[in-house]
């Protein structure tokens, strides 16, 4: 599978919430990840958003196990669909912006490596539908002891 990028825009959360001038940033060449688990950008696209940082969380990188900062909330748009979360850190010294899988399932794209792009999901026809586990007498969960 070769390199796939997408345009995404990202803004401040709480800007809109409390109705002041939203700060946003619009990323013309963010790197599509289905391995990455988050959005994730570069400290200067974060305080250029204005976010705050939530936490630390241990992260496993193709080099080593690190600690980095966890960001938000932001609302995330892709062709028009839009969600909301929060960002990782990223570190890489040449990638920017990282679109990782929980923002891609937010918004039901699926990466299509026949043409190296993003799509919407094939199976929903066009529409935004999310998937939910189902509960039913196929499916019995025992209780932790």
């Amino acid at each position: 599978m070769g390199k796939v990028v997408t345009a995404v825009r990202l803004a401040n959360l709480f800007d809109k919430k409390l109705g002041q001038k939203i700060r946003e940033i619009h990323i013309e060449d963010a790197i599509v990840d289905s391995g990455a688990s988050m959005m994730s950008l570069h400290a200067d696209y974060i305080s250029e958003l204005g976010l705050d940082l939530l936490r630390t969380v241990k992260v496993n990188t193709a080099t080593e196990i690190t600690e980095l900062g966890i960001y938000g909330p932001v609302e995330y748009e892709i062709r028009g669909r839009t969600a909301t979360g929060e960002v990782m850190e990223l570190k890489h010294p040449k990638v920017k912006a990282l679109v990782g899988q929980i923002p891609l399932e937010q918004m039901d794209f699926l990466i299509n490596p026949a043409s190296n792009s993003l799509i919407l999901n094939p199976e929903h026809d066009g529409q935004l539908i999310l998937d939910q586990l189902i509960v039913s007498e196929d499916y019995r969960f025992e209780e932790m002891q």
